[in-house]
């Protein structure tokens, strides 16, 4: 679920890469502690990623996943839910 890569820490979700980029030690130590606990539950959604991300003051940026093996229509439902949760939570005041 999450890979160390350089300053930032990738949390990979079905259809969204969470890009998570640690400022300092306090940080890294926050982003470690809410990868080991995502690890145990069984049902994570986008929104607490995103939700966690700014109650925390960690600087992400998202990528959407494009998956070959399902279908086009699943993956643009997919899409759209992507963006309409980024519009939500990024650039929303």
């Amino acid at each position: 679920m999450e890979q160390a890569k350089g300053g930032q820490i990738l949390i990979e979700c079905p259809n969204t890469i969470f890009h998570l980029y640690a400022r300092n030690e306090g940080e890294i130590s926050k982003i470690q502690i809410f990868v080991n606990n995502i690890r145990a539950v069984k049902r994570l959604g986008l929104n607490d990623i995103y939700n966690w991300c700014n109650r925390q003051g960690i600087v992400y940026r998202t990528r959407f996943n494009y998956h070959r093996e399902i279908s086009l229509w699943d993956n643009v439902k997919s899409y759209c839910l992507y963006t309409t949760q980024k519009l939500r939570y990024q650039f929303a005041g």
